[in-house]
């Protein structure tokens, strides 16, 4: 499924003329979806940018190869 997704997503960076800067290298797919009852959300829908940092902070590592 993530290897469907970045495809696809490198094939539309591709028709767009993205620079390799923009371009998705890595995607993790997390099973549920983000709300305001798992602290995400804002009740305005926004990410709660400093929230996601804690509680994806091992994806995050996974992702940019850190130990």
């Amino acid at each position: 499924m993530v290897k469907l997704l970045v495809t696809s997503m490198d094939q539309l960076a591709a028709a767009n003329k993205f620079n390799s800067l923009e371009k998705i290298k890595k995607v993790y797919l997390h099973p549920e979806v983000f709300t305001i009852e798992s602290d995400l959300l804002t009740p305005s829908m926004k990410l709660k940018r400093g929230v996601a940092a804690k509680v994806f902070k091992e994806q995050i590592k996974l992702l940019y190869g850190q130990k």
